[in-house]
C-alpha cells in the first residue's frame, strides 16, 4: 500500500517512528497530503526530535532547549510539592538532566521552533555580543585593562551565549514567582526561594560550591559538582558582573525611567525593596526581556510593565525577606537574580 493511501490518522503516527527533527521536516515537506497528517504531531513529540538533534540546530546544548521550554517545565513544578521535588533533584543533577525532565514534561511547537531561530538573529546574538562586551572576551580586549582601561576591571571568566541563556531560563523558571507576590489575590502558586538558588547553584556552577570546598554554600556531589569532575566554571562570579555593568543595566533603566523614577533608600548602603521588585519586573521575564533590552519595549512589555509598577507603588508592606549572613546580603520571597547569585557565592564573603 502506498503510504499516502493511508488514513490521516495513521499518517500521524508516523512521528512515533521519526528520530530526528530534520527526518520529520523532510517528510512533512514533501507533499501536502503527509504535511496534512503530520501537522497533528504534538508539541512533545517534536520536542523529542528536537533533543536528537540539539548539538547540531539547537545549540548552545542543553542550554538553548532549556530556555525554550522552561515556562512550561515551571508550570508543570507548581502542580505538587512532588512535582517541585522532581524539579530540583533534577536542578541538582546539572543542565543535561534539566534538559531531559523538559523533554519528558514539556513540549515545542514548529511555529515556536521558527519564532526562536528567527530571534537569535535580531536578539539572542546582539545580546550575546553585548555580553561579550560588558564580561567577555571583549571587554578583556581593551587597552590598558588592568591600568585603567577598564573602570570595572577584575577577573571574569564569563562564556557569554552560556551567560545569556541562564539569565533566560532562569526569567523563564521564575517570573511567575514575582507575578504570585506581585498579585497576591490570584492565588497563584510560587517558587520559594531554595529552589531558585538550587537552580542557581547547581545549573550555574561555579568553583566557590565545590563542595571539597566544605563552606557553608557548598553543593552536594553530584551533577556537574559529581566526584572526579573538576569544576573550572566560575558562572556565578560572571553573572555577579554582568548583571551589575552599565551595558546591562541602562537599557531596562532607560525603559523604567519612562514609566517611573527609581524607589530610593533612606540606607546608602541598601537597595530599596520596591527597586528590587522594580528591577526584577523588568528583567526577570525570560527572553521577553532580552528582547527588550536589544530592541526596546514592545507596547505588551510596557503595558505589563507598568501595570506591575501600579502593584508595586501601592504597596506597604515588604515581601517576606530571608538574610543570610549580615542585613546587607538579603533575598526575599520574590525572584531576584543579582541578590541570589551572591547568596550561592558566599563562599567569597570575608567577613560574614
Amino acid at each position: 500500500m502506498n503510504i499516502l493511501n493511508l488514513p490521516q490518522e495513521l499518517i500521524a503516527m508516523l512521528p512515533l517512528h521519526i528520530h530526528t527533527i530534520e527526518d520529520f521536516m523532510n517528510l512533512s515537506s514533501t507533499c501536502v497530503t503527509l504535511r496534512n497528517g503530520l501537522s497533528r504531531t504534538t508539541p512533545n513529540q517534536i520536542l523529542r526530535m528536537a533533543a536528537a538533534q540539539r548539538r547540531i540546530f539547537f545549540r548552545p546544548d542543553p542550554h538553548f532547549l532549556i530556555a525554550a521550554t522552561a515556562r512550561q517545565l515551571s508550570e508543570w513544578a507548581l502542580l505538587s510539592s512532588e512535582n517541585t521535588h522532581i524539579l530540583r533533584e533534577a536542578f541538582k543533577d546539572g543542565p543535561d538532566a534539566l534538559l531531559e525532565l523538559c523533554i519528558e514534561k514539556s513540549g515545542i511547537t514548529m511555529e515556536e521552533i521558527r519564532r526562536l531561530h528567527a530571534l537569535r538573529f535580531t536578539v539572542l546574538n546582539p545580546v550575546a555580543d553585548l555580553i561579550d562586551r560588558a564580561a567577555g572576551k571583549q571587554w578583556y580586549d581593551v587597552p590598558n585593562f588592568w591600568e585603567g582601561g577598564r573602570s570595572d576591571a577584575g577577573t571574569i571568566f564569563c562564556e557569554p551565549e552560556r551567560a545569556m541563556y541562564q539569565i533566560i531560563t532562569y526569567g523563564e523558571l521564575f517570573s511567575s514567582t514575582l507575578k504570585a507576590v506581585l498579585y497576591p489575590e490570584l492565588g497563584l502558586p510560587k517558587h520559594d526561594l531554595d529552589t531558585r538558588l538550587d537552580y542557581l547553584m547547581y545549573c550555574v556552577p561555579d568553583s566557590v560550591c565545590e563542595p571539597r570546598r566544605r563552606l557553608v554554600s557548598c553543593a552536594e556531589p553530584r551533577g556537574l559538582y559529581a566526584p572526579g569532575r573538576k569544576i573550572v566554571e566560575a558562572d556565578q562570579m560572571a553573572l555577579r558582573h554582568l548583571l551589575r555593568t552599565r551595558k546591562w543595566r541602562e537599557p531596562f533603566e532607560a525603559i523604567q525611567e519612562t514609566i517611573g523614577p527609581k524607589y530610593e533608600s533612606e540606607d546608602d548602603n541598601e537597595v530599596h525593596w520596591k527597586q528590587k521588585l522594580w528591577i526584577s519586573a523588568a528583567q526577570c521575564r525570560g527572553f521577553d526581556s532580552v528582547t527588550a533590552l536589544q530592541l526596546g519595549a514592545s507596547s505588551q512589555y510596557t503595558k505589563s510593565l507598568e501595570d506591575d509598577r501600579t502593584r508595586i507603588d501601592i504597596m506597604e508592606t515588604e515581601p517576606q525577606r530571608f538574610t543570610i549572613g549580615s542585613r546587607r546580603n538579603p533575598a526575599h520571597e520574590f525572584p531576584h537574580m543579582g541578590d541570589e547569585v551572591f547568596l550561592c557565592m558566599r563562599g567569597y564573603w570575608q567577613f560574614d
